[in-house]
């Protein structure tokens, strides 16, 4: 039998140039304003997105009278497409910025237990060690710090580490704690144990959106008991307002034990309702295949020094 060679046992490669062709498509949905934007006729990036198809052998884009939509294997291509756009950014920065001699910026996605705790400290041990250097935080949920991360808007995310873990990021694990629920120490519930998840559903609630991990275990553990949310319910994605109203308000939050540790938690007390506890990882995220800036490295490295000393955030 003849050897085949390593060389025929290949997959054609991707031509880049095609790849960022259907981004444009698939961000704009329409050939002709694509065509546009990247300033070549309609007609050629017509033959050039069949000649795509024809490469891979399958459809990537539904054609109708109104424009374009891309098909599950074209959605797949496009996200692919958006993480290399990001690492090709991120690479052209870091040179252009060892051209000029400067450190550069980092930028960074935080979720709300890491804006308080342990960033702040890893940021000022960097920046004391550090000249030149630019470091930009984003606070927010996990579901839109994925969202800037995937566009390269982000270098890395450090936040709760998701249920889901698909190729698309890579992932470090921190520290761990325990999702709770608290309060106000004046609220009805305060001090008494073992409190039922089904009496805690009565009274009025302070959660994050829907999208976001601690909202989707708290609907998983109530959906799990039978119950359903409460009805009263304040939504909110800014962690700061929903513990500012929890202290002048009977409003419960359920988020992770470390929260009391900080300025904005600090006059909220553990409400106890074992039903509803779970645990919570985080870590570091990042895009699969990209590389960290020197700069962005220092941060990161910074933060496993501070969890390292106590992982639980």
């Amino acid at each position: 039998m003849p050897k085949v060679s390593s060389r025929e046992t290949r997959h054609p490669k991707l031509d880049l140039r095609l790849l960022s062709y259907l981004l444009t498509v698939g961000e704009t949905g329409n050939i002709t304003h694509a065509a546009e934007q990247l300033n070549i006729a309609q007609p050629t990036l017509s033959k050039a997105l069949k000649v795509l198809e024809h490469q891979l052998g399958m459809p990537l884009l539904v054609r109708h009278a109104h424009g374009v939509t891309l098909t599950a294997v074209g959605e797949r291509l496009v996200q692919h497409a958006r993480a290399v756009r990001a690492q090709v950014v991120q690479a052209e920065t870091e040179l252009e910025q060892r051209r000029l001699g400067t450190t550069g910026t980092v930028r960074i996605g935080a979720g709300p237990s890491w804006v308080r705790r342990y960033l702040p400290e890893a940021v000022e041990y960097v920046l004391s060690d550090a000249d030149g250097i630019h470091i930009e935080v984003v606070g927010g949920f996990d579901a839109n710090l994925l969202t800037g991360l995937t566009t390269g808007d982000l270098d890395f995310v450090v936040a709760e580490l998701p249920l889901e873990r698909d190729g698309d990021y890579a992932f470090e694990h921190l520290t761990t704690d325990n999702l709770v629920v608290i309060a106000r120490p004046e609220h009805a519930l305060a001090g008494r144990s073992g409190v039922k998840a089904q009496e805690a559903m009565r009274v009025r609630w302070g959660l994050p959106p829907a999208d976001t991990l601690a909202h989707r275990k708290l609907v998983g553990k109530v959906t799990s008991l039978g119950l359903n949310l409460p009805e009263k319910t304040v939504i909110s994605s800014s962690h700061t307002f929903l513990m500012t109203l929890a202290g002048i308000s009977d409003l419960l939050l359920y988020t992770t034990r470390s929260q009391m540790k900080t300025l904005e938690g600090s006059h909220l007390v553990e409400i106890d309702v074992p039903e509803l506890m779970t645990s919570r990882d985080a870590g570091l995220i990042w895009r699969t295949g990209a590389l960290l800036s020197p700069s962005a490295e220092r941060v990161a490295k910074a933060l496993k020094m501070y969890c390292s000393k106590d992982p639980r955030n």
